[in-house]
């Protein structure tokens, strides 16, 4: 099984909310929503990310480019934005998507979620990863 069918099969038969394989091995999955444990994951495990596959429940412009930044292989998400398939498509990234939507708002609809308002103002994925580390460092979870 490829890394990203299991990453797959696990978001799935366990109802979780991410999970990162590599080489046949889960080196992460998470039921916690959001952005945070991917930007933790790559803030513990750094370059073992390279080459990873990730499935996430949900995957806007902002994972996205924490999936450039960690040079995350292949990614699978269950609602992903047009600009996030989008960027990872025209980065070489394989991304597939359940259901494709125009953005990803916050939790009750009213907005951009404060994730993609990040994305959007950064440069790069560097600087949305410095963005966030100066962002969860004051607890703004």
């Amino acid at each position: 099984m490829e890394d990203i069918e299991l990453a797959c099969s696990f978001l799935q038969s366990e109802k979780l909310n991410l999970v990162i394989v590599k080489e046949g091995q889960v080196l992460l999955n998470s039921k916690e929503g959001g952005l945070h444990p991917f930007f933790q994951a790559i803030v513990s495990l750094g370059d073992d990310l390279r080459g990873a596959a990730i499935a996430d429940k949900i995957v806007g412009s902002a994972a996205a480019m924490l999936c450039l930044y960690a040079q995350i292989a292949s990614a699978y998400a269950l609602v992903a934005s047009t600009r996030a398939l989008t960027m990872l498509r025209e980065k070489g990234v394989t991304i597939t998507s359940k259901n494709e939507v125009p953005h990803i708002f916050n939790y009750d609809g009213t907005d951009l979620c404060p994730f993609e308002k990040l994305a959007l103002s950064a440069s790069n994925p560097s600087q949305l990863f410095s963005t966030l580390e100066s962002f969860f460092a004051e607890g703004s979870q």
